[in-house]
């Protein structure tokens, strides 16, 4: 993978500030944002499809609809360690409260439960990159459920696939430097995540061309 090349993706359309504009503005707005949650998905089918440049902004409602569902797959895959989270935390507060006592046990549960929830959303957070891939090529929401096919997928790539990650994860830690500067800091990270947004959905598109199931 050229790390460098993947990073500049978004600039290599000629339209690349306006697009971004858009869809930075759109993820500004509650559910309208889900636009830009299409376009994102459109950007990373672009990358299975070898597409070089962002597509273009047209379709939005098929683009509000598959951004959706986007937002319904990742809700899904974030169900069970968010159960492990609130059972833990809300079966100990019930049981707090009818004993008017909080014992050692208590306090343990509630660490215990949040530390197994934190690592059920680490493997939730590896698995939804590929997951979102194979949705975007099969165009079908069950295809990013088929657990087997993701963890063949990621197998098949693995090193790339960590790169992929490691490389997402560091655009965010630099990005997140803009807040210092003074005042037009908070309004330039807006656009900056939006880069990276899209820089990951093409990224991670490409590496699925990669895979085999």
């Amino acid at each position: 993978m050229d790390i460098v090349e993947t990073v500049k993706f978004p600039a290599n359309d000629v339209e690349w500030i306006k697009k971004i504009l858009i869809g930075s503005l759109l993820m500004l707005i509650p559910i309208v944002n889900f636009i830009a949650l299409g376009y994102y998905l459109k950007t990373m089918r672009g990358g299975i499809d070898g597409k070089s440049s962002l597509p273009e902004w047209d379709d939005w409602g098929n683009l509000f609809v598959k951004g959706l569902l986007v937002v319904i797959v990742v809700f899904i895959y974030m169900l069970i360690p968010l159960a492990v989270m609130f059972l833990s935390i809300g079966g100990v507060a019930i049981s707090s409260i009818a004993s008017d006592d909080v014992s050692p046990a208590s306090i343990g549960t509630i660490i215990g439960g949040s530390l197994i929830s934190v690592v059920l959303m680490f493997i939730v957070c590896l698995l939804l990159p590929m997951a979102l891939s194979i949705y975007a090529k099969e165009d079908s929401i069950g295809a990013a459920f088929g657990i087997g096919e993701i963890l063949s997928r990621i197998k098949s790539v693995i090193g790339e696939y960590i790169i992929a990650i490691l490389v997402l994860y560091a655009l965010m830690f630099i990005v997140s430097f803009i807040l210092i500067i003074p005042f037009i800091g908070q309004v330039i990270i807006i656009f900056a995540n939006f880069y990276v947004g899209l820089v990951a959905a093409n990224m991670f598109g490409k590496v699925y061309v990669a895979s085999s199931a």
